[in-house]
């Protein structure tokens, strides 16, 4: 049996500044709730959902370079349009900065990129961070930002020999052009997006409503199945997210071999 390929990143992933300050989260509380969990962020000005017109959806596979899988994109694409989206689909080094402070012009987010974790020392405790591979190399150009913890350099655990730019929950507060719709969902196939609060929490501050990924790391094969399974689950067959998760789940036998499962955090504002 050939070997699963891995895309997670291990503490070395994300390089971070070690003069990192605390994040102020603003999570009131997460509850578990059937298959979902809900997590309530403080209302305030930044945590108001925007107005913008329905139906716009974004397929973005930063993940295509180096794992490409053309038939699952080209499935995603034609299913949403045949559910009435208008598709806006990005590859390679296209899935950048500019697209990632773009995404709350869509109410429909698909995005397939590396995923990474780092954990770093800050007032006598370990903590985690994790953050979201673009498609591009990491060049020296984005040192400022790094160190105004926007972006990271970040390395897949399985290309050791690759450096990629990656972006941290920070870049989404401050970067989103505008606020997410009111019913807007991110989808990420990708490591590690669950594995600590700050990113859903930092979506959530600027209006997402639904965001699904993994609480740890998966084979590039569980990521594409699970994928697939809730855009046909949703679009094709009438599922609802928390449905259509519940069914991935059951359907890949998750928690899988590394304790990773898929999640659904629905966001609500206190």
């Amino acid at each position: 049996m050939a070997k699963k390929k891995h895309y997670k990143s291990n503490s070395r992933g994300l390089r971070l500044n070690k003069r990192r300050k605390l994040l102020l989260v603003g999570v009131a509380a997460i509850v578990l709730v059937a298959t979902s969990l809900i997590l309530f962020v403080h209302n305030n000005e930044s945590s108001s959902t925007g107005l913008c017109p329905r139906g716009r959806a974004l397929v973005a596979d930063g993940l295509s370079t180096d794992f490409p899988n053309p038939e699952l994109d080209k499935f995603i694409i034609n299913t949403l349009r045949k559910a009435g989206y208008k598709v806006d689909y990005f590859n390679g080094t296209n899935v950048n900065l500019e697209l990632f402070s773009k995404l709350s012009n869509y109410d429909v987010i698909i995005l397939r990129v590396h995923g990474g974790k780092a954990v770093y020392e800050h007032n006598n405790k370990r903590d985690v961070i994790v953050g979201l591979f673009t498609g591009v190399p990491w060049s020296d150009e984005y040192k400022n930002l790094m160190s105004k913890w926007l972006v990271t350099r970040a390395t897949p655990y399985a290309l050791p020999e690759k450096e990629y730019l990656a972006v941290l929950p920070k870049f989404f507060e401050e970067r989103l052009e505008k606020n997410f719709c009111n019913g807007s969902v991110i989808v990420v196939g990708s490591c590690y997006t669950l594995l600590a609060p700050d990113l859903v929490v930092a979506l959530g501050k600027r209006g997402l409503t639904r965001f699904i990924g993994w609480t740890g790391a998966a084979s590039v094969e569980e990521v594409d199945k699970m994928l697939y399974m809730l855009i046909d689950l949703v679009f094709n067959k009438g599922y609802t997210w928390s449905q259509a998760v519940n069914e991935v789940r059951r359907a890949l036998q998750l928690p899988n071999e590394f304790n990773s499962t898929v999640q659904e955090i629905v966001i609500k504002r206190k």
